[in-house]
């Protein structure tokens, strides 16, 4: 008796897991769909690279020598929209493999942080 009571039991458990459960739904997506995503990943990822430029200590260092501080041009960076933030990445990734940055190139980053800020 307790077995045919433990196996109802079980059964019962079973069915409720089951029926609570999400079903998993699949489908097309078109190419726009998936171009979409990638630029969104591929912009996400242009953010991250110039939050972490914005990190490196020579960088900090220029800005605040220029009055601006790194948590604000990080405030703006997330501002930016996707077409700015890509073509800042570029940029920093054109820059010398040394790291050693131009007074051109920081004024380029300033200038577009700068740029955002006064927008917004």
């Amino acid at each position: 008796m307790t077995v045919s009571v433990a196996k109802y039991a079980g059964t019962v458990l079973l069915t409720s897991c089951l029926a609570v459960a999400p079903l998993a739904q699949g489908g097309m997506i078109s190419a726009e769909q998936a171009a979409a995503a990638q630029q969104a990943q591929q912009a996400q990822a242009d953010r991250e690279k110039v939050k972490a430029f914005l990190d490196r200590a020579a960088v900090r260092d220029k800005l605040q020598a220029l009055g601006v501080q790194a948590a604000f041009a990080k405030d703006r960076v997330d501002s930016m929209t996707d077409e700015e933030v890509t073509t800042l990445a570029q940029r920093i990734d054109t820059l010398s493999a040394g790291g050693r940055l131009s007074n051109y190139d920081l004024v380029v980053i300033l200038l577009i942080v700068l740029i955002i800020a006064i927008i917004v």
